[in-house]
């Protein structure tokens, strides 16, 4: 019996109407929010590949789930105790009551999915033993081919060289060209190490740079790559790493001979020993000729103090003093025409250095390329035009010629196990197979009158 408290209530529910309702109102005001705790449960079901963990605060805590759809672009499993951030929707499970958060996405918090997947690999690589100085490469002091793995359309490769044509004139530089940054980049730096790796086989390279302008951890994130780590480890050739501004760290930092806090600096360092002999040099010509100015300048006072004294004796010497100061005018000339012709040369030879710009030369063989992909171009069309015209010619004799071509005008074909009429000795009651346009007629024949 219903009291009359009861019957007076506008619905009664059953548990399953109100867990649906119930359902339908959470999914309905909380389907798209963001909740932040610390993992204290986990289970991983490698079956299905979903995941089942618990996230709590100091004073509450929620069950949650993130399918194998979801969970499946994530770089790392989380663990017991990790600060995370998910953002998905509420829902209740109708059988039990208990109602759940479904993950859609999730993010470490603080660090972020990126900062873990980097600590991990490196700590891995650091007990691999891949970071010890001992297995680092020395950097040679005058490197003369310099190998660089740079975009080759950044203004990275362009503050190399530019530093490098100043600092180190003779020495020379090969582009390795490779992308720097997105999901293509990591095998395009492989491949450019493999082939100075190659080149290094025929013309000896003494030092290779990695170089990248400076971004974000996701700019540089292919610097973090494993492969390109075991790479540069099992490479011959030492290697300076340039990747970023001097607060970012990569990998490929790590891993490498040398690291260089940005590009314009990792070329300083291969070029310091070439600008100190510069310095050098321009050091000892400057001693040189105030050297020499001076030892100069006292025979000259000696010949006078001499020429003095010969001309208090009335030594007629006056004809050697000329010779004396011609000899020494002539000396001074020779002296500024050397200077003058090494200089000349200098000059002569970083104006041939800049001629045989390897850009001027791509250009070059770019127009020629271009000229000739229009020429083949133009004969393969032509080519083209006349073969068509020659199939269509010939396909236009086989139809004349066709057997079909011939029963359309209302001629048959008749033959006996599969032989021709003229061919085979008939008698009565054999059959025959006739062949029309559209049919084939099996006729057995009852009359056979020979033509005379």
């Amino acid at each position: 019996m219903l009291d009359k408290e009861q019957k007076n209530s506008p619905e009664i529910f059953s548990v399953s109407q109100l867990n649906k309702n119930a359902k339908f109102t959470l999914e309905k005001k909380f389907n798209d929010v963001w909740v932040k705790g610390e993992i204290s449960e986990f289970t991983n079901y490698r079956q299905s590949g979903h995941w089942y963990f618990t996230l709590k605060d100091d004073n509450s805590s929620i069950n949650c789930v993130m399918f194998k759809f979801k969970n499946s672009y994530l770089k790392n499993i989380p663990e017991i105790g990790d600060e995370i951030v998910l953002k998905g929707k509420l829902s209740l499970f109708e059988a039990q009551g208990r109602y759940q958060f479904i993950a859609e996405s999730l993010e470490y918090s603080g660090e972020g999915d990126l900062l873990k997947a980097f600590e991990n690999l490196k700590n891995k690589l650091l007990k691999e033993g891949l970071f010890d100085e001992s297995f680092k490469k020395e950097i040679p002091e005058l490197p003369m081919h310099i190998g660089v793995v740079t975009s080759p359309s950044g203004a990275v490769i362009q503050d190399i060289r530019n530093v490098l044509e100043r600092r180190a004139p003779l020495s020379k530089l090969i582009l390795a060209p490779s992308l720097v940054q997105g999901d293509k980049a990591e095998n395009e730096i492989i491949n450019a190490l493999n082939m100075l790796r190659e080149f290094n086989k025929t013309e000896k390279l003494d030092l290779i740079i990695i170089a990248r302008g400076g971004g974000s951890l996701e700019d540089l994130w292919c610097f973090n790559s494993e492969n390109i780590a075991r790479e540069i480890y099992a490479l011959e050739i030492p290697v300076i790493s340039a990747v970023g501004h001097e607060t970012d760290f990569t990998i490929c930092d790590l891993v490498s001979d040398l690291r260089a806090p940005t590009p314009s600096a990792a070329a300083e360092i291969a070029s310091q020993a070439h600008s100190q002999i510069i310095d050098k040099i321009e050091i000892l010509e400057k001693s040189i000729s105030i050297s020499l100015k001076n030892y100069l300048e006292t025979k000259n006072e000696n010949f006078s103090d001499a020429s003095n004294v010969l001309k208090k004796i009335n030594f007629n010497l006056d004809q050697k003093i000329f010779k004396i100061d011609e000899s020494f005018n002539k000396i001074v000339f020779l002296q500024k025409d050397r200077f003058s012709s090494k200089r000349f040369n200098l000059i002569k030879k970083r104006t041939s250095l800049r001629d045989r710009n390897p850009l001027i030369k791509l250009s070059n063989q770019k127009a020629d390329l271009k000229s000739k992909k229009l020429i083949f171009k133009n004969v393969f069309n032509k080519v083209l035009f006349s073969k068509k015209n020659s199939f269509d010619a010939s396909s236009s004799k086989l139809q004349a010629f066709s057997p079909l071509s011939v029963l359309s005008r209302g001629y048959t074909v008749s033959t006996k196990d599969d032989e021709l009429l003229d061919n085979t000795k008939l008698t009565e009651g054999d059959e025959i197979l006739t062949r029309t346009e559209r049919n084939l007629i099996l006729s057995e024949i009852t009359k056979i009158d020979e033509i005379k």
